[in-house]
C-alpha cells in the first residue's frame, strides 16, 4: 500500500496537470475566436467614414417618433432631430474639441460647449455607427466599446440556432462592480452582424435585437429594438430604430460642419459656453456684433443687381417717347384738328 500511494498521487497530480492544461489551452482558444468576432463586427461596422443616415426613433410608451438626420465626416458630426408632436427640434454638430448645440429654432440660441461636457452629453449627438450595438447612446463611445473586449479575456463561445439560423454566442461575465453582468452576444458570419445582445445583472437586463433585411442599408440594421427591464423583469425603457436612407459619401461642403451647416435664424444669439460670453449675432453668414435687418445673403443679392446702362437708359426714352407720340394723336383726334 505503501508503494502504491506516491505512484497513485503521482498520476492524480499528472491528470490535474493535464486538465489544467487542456482547460487553459481552451480558454485562450474560446478568447481567440471571440477576439476574431467581436473584431470582425467592429471591421464591418467601421468600413465608411463618410456617409449621410436617416432614421426613426419610436418610444411607444411616450408615443413619440423622432426622425433623425446625420451627416458624418471622419468623426465630425451634424445632426437634426425632427420631433412629431413639436414643431421645435434639436440641431447639434460634435467637432473634436467642441460642439454647437440649437435645441429650438424658436429660442435663437446657439450654445458652444465643450466636447466632453454634460451640455455635450444632453444633445443626444453619437457616431451613428454604434446604431444596434449599445442601449445607451452618446458621443462618449464608440464601437469598441459596445463590443466589451477591450481589457476583457475570458470570453466563451458556442453556437446555437436563433430564428433558424446558425449564429455564434460570445459570452463574457463580469464581477460584483458590474452586478455580475451576464453579456451574450449572438453574431452571424459570415457577414459579422449583430443579431442580439443581452446583458442580464442583478439590476435588470438589457436586450437588443437586429434585423438586416434591407441589404442596402448594411452595414446599419434595418430595424432596432432596444428595450431595459428592471430587477422584477418590469420593462422601463424601449425604443424601436428604423433606418429609412443610407448614402455613403466622398466629402460633404466645406460649411457642412462649421455654425453656417447648423443654419440658425438671422439674429440667432451666438453664446460661447467655454468662457460665459455672448460672441455675437449670426447674420446668416458669420458672427456680427450687433444684430441686422437684413441677411448677409439678401444684402449680397441686392448688391449684386444690375445697374442701368446707356442701353437701358435709351430703351426708357424710347418707351416714354412713344406714350407721348399715343397720347397726342388721341386728343389730336377728339378735338377733331
Amino acid at each position: 500500500m505503501s508503494q502504491r500511494c506516491p505512484a497513485f498521487f503521482g498520476f492524480a497530480f499528472l491528470l490535474v496537470s493535464i486538465i489544467a492544461v487542456l482547460t487553459t489551452v481552451c480558454i485562450a482558444n474560446d478568447n481567440a475566436k471571440a477576439l476574431a468576432l467581436l473584431k470582425g463586427v467592429e471591421k464591418e461596422r467601421l468600413q465608411y467614414d463618410s456617409f449621410h443616415i436617416r432614421y426613426e426613433e419610436h418610444r411607444p410608451a411616450e408615443e413619440q417618433t423622432i426622425e433623425q438626420i446625420v451627416d458624418f465626416d471622419k468623426g465630425k458630426i451634424r445632426k437634426n432631430h425632427f420631433f412629431n408632436d413639436s414643431p421645435s427640434g434639436k440641431r447639434s454638430i460634435l467637432l473634436e474639441d467642441k460642439m454647437y448645440s440649437m435645441t429650438s429654432h424658436d429660442d435663437r440660441h446657439v450654445a458652444i460647449v465643450e466636447h466632453q461636457s454634460n451640455n455635450a452629453y444632453a444633445a443626444e449627438i453619437y457616431d451613428p455607427r454604434i446604431l444596434g450595438l449599445a442601449d445607451m447612446m452618446n458621443h462618449r463611445i464608440d464601437v469598441r466599446d459596445c463590443l466589451l473586449y477591450t481589457g476583457r479575456s475570458n470570453f466563451s463561445v458556442s453556437r446555437e440556432n436563433l430564428d433558424g439560423r446558425p449564429v455564434f454566442v460570445v459570452e463574457c461575465r463580469d464581477g460584483a462592480d458590474n452586478g455580475f453582468a451576464h453579456f451574450k452576444l449572438y453574431i452571424e458570419e459570415p457577414g459579422f452582424r449583430l443579431i442580439k445582445k443581452t446583458v442580464e445583472s442583478e439590476f435588470g437586463s438589457v436586450y437588443i435585437s437586429n434585423d438586416y433585411s434591407e441589404r442596402k442599408f448594411l452595414p446599419f440594421p434595418t430595424k432596432t429594438r432596444i428595450y431595459r427591464t428592471d430587477a422584477d423583469g418590469n420593462v422601463v425603457f424601449d425604443q424601436h430604430f428604423t433606418v429609412k436612407e443610407f448614402q455613403t459619401k466622398r466629402s460633404f461642403p466645406p460649411e457642412t460642419f462649421t455654425l453656417a451647416g447648423l443654419n440658425p435664424p438671422l439674429n440667432s444669439d451666438i453664446v460661447d459656453y467655454r468662457s460665459s460670453r455672448r460672441l455675437g449675432y449670426w447674420d446668416g453668414e458669420k458672427i456680427v456684433d450687433n444684430p441686422v435687418e437684413i441677411s448677409a445673403q439678401e444684402l449680397r443679392e441686392l448688391m449684386r443687381s444690375p445697374q442701368r446702362g446707356p442701353v437701358q437708359y435709351l430703351g426708357i426714352g424710347i418707351g416714354g417717347a412713344m406714350i407721348l407720340l399715343g397720347l397726342y394723336l388721341f386728343l389730336r383726334r377728339r378735338l377733331g384738328v
